[in-house]
């Protein structure tokens, strides 16, 4: 969304300010702190009471009471209530917390305006109501006026997507699918309303490589370094060599965690959802590897094909499986515990 001139021309941090002045000391002082307009730091009821010398329920009567001033501000507040409409109206209603602060930044087109001040003008601004949580969405902030249950029809939509697919898709995709299923176009249901639904809801989040997944899944949400690696593996699609994970994690940012190439071994080594096919290099399980030794491979390999196969043909297999030399395959099939050779010159399992 672009900025438009008037929406360029409202200062916002500026315009905090000049409200504020409209208050009494103490009472611009609580307001400042109970937000944290200053420093980003919300104080408690309890704490500022403790430093007044009043009780708790009395701060929070001279903060209903300074939010009831400035609402009454309708000439200084009218800009920024047009702006803030827009933006909600264009977003079908529901935002999230973080996303509504982006969008205020970027249809002002200030990149210094603090969450807090969001935060601010949205509790004063009368048209607004925050909420906790319900059984779709996380807390986020709502223009009930616009509000319809297509916001709940989209997360739904989302999620049946996502189950089917089994892995993150990229948000196009997604919208498409979405689109599709609801018998919508992009006319009488805009990407910016369905994005807003997606960062608004709880069943479904963004991956660090914009994707969206189940909010339960290992690649949206993960709890660990192996959660980490798997996102990162699957996504790479081939086996990769453990320092390179490493690598993979710490470009992808997931948090503010450095992963250590060590730990990233360990967790390989122990996750099941992995499989060592050479040295140092792993690979996912869901791609067909077979875990466990050259052996174990062999004797897999077997199995599944119910019949003797010749030295070349395991060769191949086990190449595909495993990148090791062809002398470690030959030296595996000499295992005379687990497998017999036929007078064919071909390979099988000893009963």
């Amino acid at each position: 969304m672009s900025a438009t001139a008037p929406a360029k021309a409202l200062k916002l941090n500026q315009l905090t300010q000049t409200l504020l002045e409209a208050l009494d000391d103490r009472s611009r002082d609580i307001i400042s702190r109970r937000f944290g307009l200053n420093n980003g730091h919300v104080e408690t009821l309890e704490s500022i009471g403790k430093e007044y010398g009043i009780t708790r329920e009395r701060v929070r009567q001279i903060e209903s009471q300074a939010k009831k001033v400035l609402a009454a501000l309708h000439d200084p507040l009218q800009p920024v209530a047009e702006v803030f409409e827009e933006i909600f109206v264009n977003h079908g209603g529901i935002l999230a917390d973080n996303h509504v602060v982006a969008v205020v930044r970027e249809v002002l087109g200030q990149d210094n305006i603090h969450p807090a001040v969001v935060t601010f003008y949205l509790e004063i601004l009368p048209p607004y109501t925050y909420v906790s949580r319900d059984q779709y969405f996380a807390p986020h902030w709502r223009y009930p006026a616009v509000v319809t249950d297509k916001a709940v029809v989209v997360v739904e939509s989302a999620r049946q997507i996502l189950k089917q697919t089994q892995h993150p898709l990229p948000e196009q995709e997604l919208i498409e699918g979405i689109l599709h299923s609801l018998k919508e176009t992009l006319e009488t249901l805009p990407s910016r309303y369905i994005d807003a639904c997606l960062k608004a809801s709880k069943h479904v989040n963004q991956t660090p490589f914009l994707e969206w997944g189940l909010a339960g899944w290992p690649e949206t949400n993960p709890r660990g370094v192996g959660d980490k690696a798997y996102a990162v593996l699957r996504r790479h699609g081939k086996p990769e060599h453990f320092t390179r994970i490493t690598n993979l994690i710490n470009e992808a940012a997931f948090d503010h965690k450095q992963a250590n190439a060590q730990t990233v071994h360990n967790e390989l080594i122990k996750d099941d959802r992995f499989v060592l096919v050479g040295r140092g290099l792993y690979g996912l399980a869901e791609w067909g590897y077979i875990p466990g030794t050259v052996a174990d491979v062999l004797e897999s390999l077997l199995a599944r094909a119910q019949t003797p196969l010749t030295r070349e043909e395991l060769i191949e297999q086990v190449l595909a499986q495993r990148q090791v030399k062809k002398n470690t395959i030959l030296l595996g099939l000499q295992n005379e515990k687990r497998f017999i050779k036929t007078p064919e010159n071909r390979y099988t399992l000893r009963s």
